[in-house]
């Protein structure tokens, strides 16, 4: 389960938690694990997901139905054609490893190349959704004939 899939789970049973609980919930033994924490924690609270109810108590307000950071990205690049790492993070104030992971993952997939260090061109056509990042659902079926 990824680290934010831990947290949503641990905040559901805590109902309300301060920042430091959620990382004894979901049981952070590292500094790095405590980083990947506190990032996810900030885009949990930029999302909408976490609202604040005093000083430095949150509360689990649910999932909020807007796009996934990976679908803003594929709408971005459908649109822009080039693209690169700053016109995402401007655009989507993504976490910038988020960005890069994406960016990969286009370009291992024959969707995107990469013409320089963090530009990159869209290649073809994309379908408006973007296909399944779940490596045993992976397919090229997003792209228009």
């Amino acid at each position: 389960m990824t680290v934010a899939g831990r947290i949503r789970e641990a905040t559901k049973e805590l109902k309300q938690f301060r920042r430091r609980d959620i990382s004894d919930a979901i049981g952070v033994r590292s500094y790095e694990e405590r980083n990947k924490v506190s990032k996810a924690f900030q885009d949990f609270i930029r999302r909408g997901e976490f609202e604040r109810i005093g000083d430095n108590l949150y509360r689990y307000a649910g999932r909020k139905d807007v796009q996934t950071y990976r679908q803003r990205f594929w709408d971005i690049a459908r649109r822009m054609i080039r693209f690169t790492f700053n016109d995402l993070e401007q655009i989507t104030q993504a976490n910038r490893n988020t960005i890069k992971e994406f960016c990969s993952w286009m370009v291992k997939k024959g969707y995107a190349q990469r013409i320089k260090p963090a530009h990159f061109k869209v290649i073809g056509r994309l379908k408006p959704t973007v296909p399944a990042y779940n490596k045993s659902k992976e397919s090229n079926e997003s792209r228009e004939p």
